[in-house]
């Protein structure tokens, strides 16, 4: 099997010393392990929505395809998105659901998860190959769509009647 790239959220930290004339004096890049539950918290109650304005939130939505395209940098959406529904080939799916951020002080870790389930009630076999995710955010009357996570599962999982296929996404940070 192939090995797998670390997957990670990183953050540079530059500074830039100049002199009276606007020389550069100094600059030193570092790697920013600063991360802490307030990011956590940032992205989970961009997740569940904002609590005031004239903002409106469409929620997330994690999604199941068919794909085998190895995932880029740029997608957009799924290669192959299955359908909600009781149809042929198709998926019933649940809600997302979000737990609070928690911080452990002692391995100065957080994490949150984010998962949702996914019911064939086609009568048929349906398979499963790749796994991604959706926020949608905008104000009264339009909102924006953006693609955020896209993965392909190490094997298909072929769903059998009546079978459920949960996805949890765990997002965790450390300092």
């Amino acid at each position: 099997m192939k090995k797998m790239r670390k997957p990670n959220i990183d953050a540079h930290l530059t500074v830039i010393v100049t002199d009276k004339n606007g020389k550069v004096v100094l600059r030193k890049r570092q790697k920013s392990r600063s991360f802490v539950v307030g990011f956590l918290n940032a992205l989970y109650s961009n997740f569940t929505g904002p609590s005031g304005g004239n903002e409106n939130f469409f929620g997330p939505n994690i999604v199941v395809g068919s794909g085998t395209a190895k995932p880029t940098i740029s997608d957009t959406g799924l290669e192959s998105q299955i359908g909600n529904g009781t149809g042929a080939g198709q998926l019933q799916y649940g809600s997302d659901s979000l737990t609070t951020p928690a911080a452990n002080t002692s391995t100065n870790t957080g994490s949150m998860t984010w998962n949702k389930s996914f019911t064939n009630g086609s009568g048929g076999n349906v398979t499963v190959s790749e796994v991604g995710a959706y926020l949608n955010f905008g104000n009264i009357g339009s909102y924006t769509t953006y693609f955020i996570l896209h993965d392909l599962l190490p094997s298909p999982i072929t769903l059998s009647p009546n079978q459920v296929l949960t996805v949890v996404y765990t997002i965790t940070i450390s300092t």
